[in-house]
This record gives C-alpha cells, sequence and structure tokens, in this order.
C-alpha cells in the first residue's frame, strides 16, 4: 500500500509544469514559442539562463525528493525504480498539463541521482561532452541515457533491475525524442545557440 501511494505522489510530483508557470510570468507561452516543448531547454532558449536553470533544478527535484523519501523510509530498491519511472510519466504526461509535458531527462536524471549517483554523474560527463563536440542537446541526451547503463557496470552500482529499467528508460526517452530524430535526419535539428528568443 505506501509502495502504491509513493508512486501516485511521484506521478504528481512528476506532473509540475514548472516551464510553462515561469513562463506566464514573462507574459509567454511556452507551448508556442521554439519548439514547443515544457522543459529546460525550451526555457532556457525562450526565457533565458536564469528561468531555464529554476526549470531544470525543478524538473530533477521532481524525481529526486520522493525518491528519496521512498528510500528513507526503507521501501524496496524494485519499488524505488518504478517511483522514478512514475515521475518521469508524470514529466511526459502532466495531468496539470493537460498531458504534453516534456522529455523526461531531467526529471530522469533527478531519480538516478538518487538511486545510482556515481553513474549519474558519469552519465553527466558523457552527457557533457557529446554536447562540447556535437553542440546538439537531444543528441547529448540520448547517449548520456544510454551511457547510464554502462556506466552502471563500469563502476559496479549495477543490479538487476538497474540493468532492465535502465534499457526501458532509454527506449522511452528514444521514443520522447521522436521529433528531435526526425530533425537530426532532416537535417534541421537547432544547436546551441541557434535558436534566440
Amino acid at each position: 500500500m505506501e509502495i502504491a501511494l509513493f508512486i501516485i505522489v511521484a506521478y504528481l510530483f512528476g506532473s509540475l509544469v514548472p516551464g510553462v508557470w515561469i513562463a506566464r510570468a514573462y507574459r509567454v507561452d511556452i507551448r508556442k514559442v521554439g519548439s514547443g516543448n515544457i522543459g529546460s531547454t525550451n526555457a532556457y532558449r525562450a526565457l533565458g539562463f536564469w528561468a531555464g536553470a529554476v526549470v531544470q533544478v525543478i524538473d530533477i527535484l521532481k524525481a529526486a525528493l520522493p525518491t528519496y523519501l521512498a528510500m528513507k523510509r526503507g521501501l524496496p530498491s524494485w519499488s524505488l525504480y518504478l517511483i522514478v519511472s512514475a515521475a518521469v510519466i508524470g514529466h511526459i504526461y502532466p495531468i496539470w498539463g493537460k498531458f504534453q509535458g516534456g522529455k523526461g531527462i531531467n526529471t530522469l536524471l533527478g531519480g538516478m541521482l538518487v538511486l545510482q549517483p556515481l553513474s549519474a554523474l558519469a552519465a553527466v560527463g558523457t552527457f557533457l561532452l557529446t554536447l562540447s563536440l556535437s553542440q546538439i542537446v537531444s543528441v547529448s541526451s540520448l547517449v548520456a541515457v544510454g551511457s547510464f547503463l554502462v556506466w552502471h557496470a563500469f563502476i559496479g552500482e549495477g543490479t538487476p533491475v538497474g540493468y532492465i529499467m535502465g534499457g526501458l528508460w532509454w527506449l522511452l526517452v528514444v521514443y520522447t525524442h521522436r521529433s528531435n530524430l526526425a530533425r537530426l535526419w532532416a537535417g534541421t535539428e537547432p544547436r546551441i545557440g541557434s535558436s534566440k528568443r
């Protein structure tokens, strides 16, 4: 019963839409500018650095906080992965945002930082390295999430549940980035600094 309650709470946390709410203070409908996505990448481009940073931090906390609380309650490790997944699903399909959300990367990162911190930090390093080479956020995000499985094994934090969920998470973010993949194929995916407010 407690696990089910945490899963529901995690989904509701994940459903918070700071990108939409913060954009309103700028008199901007973030769904109608840039990529139309409510996540931090579009917020950085449409609203500027500080607004984007606030959106990013909140998106990370949406999974980190319920997962940390569940861990402190001593819930089994397999259930923690479900709690992270619920928060990510909430971010992608938020009840507070008419089920039109972001792509799940920052929220997934928040959960990974709690569950497997060293692997998550290594994945962040992979993201930054890929970003410096490609200048494309979507490519860097996909590579970073995929690298989590590699770091999971190399660092020694790997568990059977972690490998299974890591693979499912990667498939999920590939799905949420399908429009980015189409633009990459067409050669129209924006690079850092190529889109301004």
